[in-house]
């Protein structure tokens, strides 16, 4: 009893993983092959019965490309893992025989983000190795996974698929492009020792100008040689000071684009921005829509610039200031960057909300423009047509 127990465990545990690889295919012959064997009997149509018998002997034969165990050791590997938009990335899929029995006729599926390349490498006998080599599509911003390797084994007709995974995925981030503003780090955001504000203070290191003593100050501040040639106490009468904490707002909302390119130049606009705050050492918060990203250096804030997806309807620039208000609200410049769609007089009712120190500047992307810089109260508007004329810009609003 035990023997044929196990017998029939193995037919069963064949009949499962049949089951499992049958497509959408292989389903419908055995249902045609079914319905043609009833329809046949019924009707007495010989025609049907025929079309059944076909079926029921075409399955089980597709069925035998099945068989064989395949033993693959498969890894990936990417250089750069990190590029910047249109530049060249190569991959290498790297495979291995790990079994004892010589691989044939075999079919390697390795998904690039949302295509898939298939691969048919040559016999590979026990222990041997073969490399491929592919291309990793960077023509747009975006975060590409790779693979994981799988291998592939069905009949020539598709009525069976049996997949089998044999590496971990990887991850290509496609940056934006950036420019460097060094032109602007004199003006707006460059700041090391602190940005000067017109609230007088008793006591900082930002030296104002001299005023006569009054009941209170404190003594450490008079001036004393000043204070010998006037024949009055002088004191010294300083100007508050703020270290400059860059705020970059981006607006998800597709709704304020008029195309996706549009979009990808705001992204740009948003990310050189970034970059030369962090380069330049200022306190950086970046937020796009409500999300606040996490605003790390170099590669890996670009990374989080990789991660944005927008949709219609999603968190734009109102959004961005409420969060904003929220988690930065010591910021002392925001700069905004929406689309063309994004009307002034709505721009100009988020940055209202703002606090009356905080410098404003908004990014237009629009590439129907001229590039121009305009104000609109205490709001600098500047149009982007392309991303090069980004830092002359920001460098005229700075003077």
């Amino acid at each position: 009893m035990s023997v044929v127990r196990r017998i029939l465990s193995r037919v069963r545990a064949g009949v499962a993983a049949v089951v499992r690889t049958t497509t959408a295919l292989g389903a419908t012959a055995a249902a045609v092959a079914v319905g043609a064997l009833v329809a046949g009997r019924l009707l007495g149509w010989r025609e049907l019965t025929t079309l059944a018998a076909t079926a029921a002997v075409l399955l089980p034969i597709a069925a035998l490309f099945l068989l064989g165990r395949v033993q693959l050791d498969a890894s990936i590997s990417v250089q750069p893992s990190r590029v910047v938009t249109g530049e060249r990335a190569m991959g290498r899929l790297r495979l291995a025989n790990g079994g004892r029995r010589t691989l044939r006729h075999l079919r390697v599926e390795l998904p690039v983000g949302r295509s898939v390349a298939v691969f048919s490498p040559p016999s590979l006998p026990a222990g041997d190795e073969h490399d491929e080599l592919f291309v990793v599509p960077t023509q747009r911003r975006a975060v590409i996974p790779v693979g994981p390797v799988r291998s592939v084994q069905g009949d020539p007709l598709g009525l069976y698929r049996r997949v089998r995974q044999w590496s971990a995925v990887e991850e290509i981030y496609v940056h934006p492009r950036t420019v460097r503003m060094d032109g602007i780090t004199a003006g707006l955001l460059r700041d090391l020792e602190g940005q000067p504000t017109n609230a007088l203070s008793p006591s900082d290191v930002a030296f104002h100008t001299l005023r006569d003593y009054v009941p209170g100050d404190d003594r450490r501040h008079v001036h004393w040689k000043s204070s010998a040639k006037l024949g009055t106490l002088q004191v010294r009468q300083y100007v508050d000071t703020r270290r400059s904490h860059v705020a970059v707002l981006l607006s998800l909302d597709l709704d304020q684009y008029a195309d996706a390119e549009e979009f990808e130049l705001a992204v740009s606009c948003a990310a050189s921005v970034a970059q030369q705050a962090a380069r330049d050492e200022q306190t950086l918060s970046v937020f796009a829509g409500d999300v606040r990203l996490v605003a790390g250096r170099g590669r890996s804030l670009l990374d989080r610039f990789s991660e944005l997806e927008p949709g219609p309807g999603a968190g734009g620039v109102a959004s961005a200031v409420r969060a904003l208000h929220r988690l930065a609200p010591d910021a002392s410049v925001a700069v905004a960057c929406t689309g063309s769609r994004a009307t002034v007089a709505g721009l100009q009712a988020c940055f209202s909300s703002l606090h009356a120190g905080l410098a404003a500047v908004a990014f237009v992307a629009d590439a129907s423009a001229e590039p121009a810089v305009r104000r609109v109260g205490s709001t600098a508007f500047v149009s982007v047509p392309h991303l090069d004329t980004l830092s002359r810009n920001l460098g005229a609003v700075a003077a």
